[in-house]
C-alpha cells in the first residue's frame, strides 16, 4: 500500500515520495555554490588557475563534503542543471577533456565555464538558450528568494521545503527533528501604539534574539505577519523545550522601544513545540500539533512555552 501525506494543496492525498521533489534551489545548494564559488575550488579543480588538476579528494577534504555529492554539485554550481552523482561524474570527466581540447586548438586556457556551456550546448544537446551568469551574483539573488525581505529570516517558501526535507528524512532514516512555532503576544496593540515602522523593527530586532539564542543549524524562519518558526534538526523534545524557553526568556529580557503600554508592561512571545513522532502521519499534521501548543500558551496566559505532548520538562 502507498504511503500518503494529506498535506496536498487541493486537500487530497498525495504520495510521500512527492516529498522529494526539488525546488529549483534550497538551502543546501546555496552553501555549497558559496563553497565551490568563493573559494574558486570549481578553476582549481579544472586546472585554470593552478598548473595542474587539484585531486578530487583533496578537494573533498577542502570543502567538507562527503562523497555522493561532488559531482552533482560541481556541475550545478557551472551550470545549473541538477545530474544523478554518477552522471556528474561522467560530465565532468567529458568537460575536462573538452576543455583540453579546445584550449589546444585555440592556443590559450578556454577556461572551464566556457567548456561547460560548449559541452553542454554543442555536444551533450542539452541547453536549448544557453547564457553565461556570474555565479556569485547568481548565489546572492538566490539567496535573497529563500529570505524574508524585511526582518532576513528564512521565509515561508524556505520552511516548507526544508521542513518537508527534515519530516521525509525523519521518516526514512529515523533522524528526529522539533518544530517551534512562536507568536509575539500582543503584537497588533504594539502595532496600533507605536506605528507600523516600529513594529517593524521589533520584528527584525526578535529575529536578532532567535539568532542569537538559535545555534547555527537551527532554521529561523519568519512563518507570517508576527509569528516565526524554529527548525531545529536532530533535537529531541526536552532539548527543543529548553531552547524554547530560552528564546521565551531573551525576548521577555529584551527591552523594545516603548513596550511599557502593553499588558505585563513588555512584549513577550508565546511559544509551541513539537518533535517528530512515526504516529504523525503528515508534516501538516506537525505543524498543527506545534499550533494547538502555541495557542495552550496563548490560552494560558502568554509569555510561556508549551509542548504539544505532556511531557516531564514541563
Amino acid at each position: 500500500m502507498m504511503e500518503t501525506t494529506d498535506n496536498a494543496p487541493d486537500g487530497g492525498e498525495v504520495p510521500l515520495g512527492d516529498l522529494q521533489s526539488e525546488f529549483l534551489l534550497n538551502i543546501e545548494d546555496i552553501d555549497n555554490l558559496k563553497k565551490l564559488t568563493a573559494q574558486k575550488l570549481i578553476e582549481m579543480a579544472s586546472g585554470d588557475i593552478v598548473d595542474h588538476i587539484q585531486d578530487d579528494e583533496y578537494l573533498l577534504d577542502s570543502i567538507g563534503k562527503k562523497p555522493g555529492t561532488y559531482y552533482r554539485d560541481l556541475i550545478f554550481a557551472l551550470i545549473q542543471i541538477r545530474l544523478p552523482e554518477e552522471e556528474a561524474k561522467r560530465d565532468w570527466k567529458e568537460i575536462l577533456k573538452h576543455k583540453y581540447i579546445l584550449s589546444e586548438r585555440l592556443g590559450r586556457n578556454v577556461g572551464i565555464h566556457v567548456a561547460s556551456l560548449d559541452y553542454y550546448t554543442n555536444l551533450k544537446k542539452q541547453i536549448v538558450s544557453p547564457k553565461i551568469v556570474d555565479a556569485r551574483e547568481y548565489v546572492d539573488t538566490a539567496s535573497r528568494a529563500l529570505t524574508d525581505d524585511l526582518t532576513r529570516a528564512y521565509n515561508r517558501y524556505f520552511f516548507d521545503d526544508e521542513f518537508k526535507r527534515l519530516f521525509l528524512q525523519a521518516r526514512t532514516s529515523g533522524k528526529l527533528f522539533s518544530l517551534i512555532m512562536l507568536d509575539l503576544d500582543h503584537f497588533k496593540k504594539y502595532n496600533d501604539n507605536n506605528g507600523h515602522i516600529q513594529g517593524d523593527i521589533a520584528l527584525i530586532e526578535t529575529v536578532r534574539i532567535l539568532h542569537a539564542v538559535c545555534s547555527q543549524d537551527n532554521a529561523v524562519c519568519r512563518y507570517g505577519g508576527e509569528e516565526f518558526t524554529v527548525l531545529l534538526p536532530e533535537f529531541g523534545l526536552e532539548s527543543a523545550f529548553k531552547t524554547a524557553e530560552n528564546i521565551r526568556q531573551a525576548i521577555y529580557d529584551y527591552r523594545f522601544v516603548n513596550e511599557q503600554a502593553l499588558p505585563g508592561g513588555r512584549l513577550s512571545a508565546s511559544l509551541g513545540v513539537t518533535t517528530y513522532r512515526d504516529d504523525i502521519a503528515s508534516p501538516q499534521q506537525m505543524i498543527e500539533e506545534a499550533d494547538v501548543a502555541l495557542y495552550r500558551a496563548k490560552n494560558e496566559g502568554r509569555n510561556r512555552v508549551r509542548t504539544f505532548i505532556t511531557a516531564s520538562v514541563q
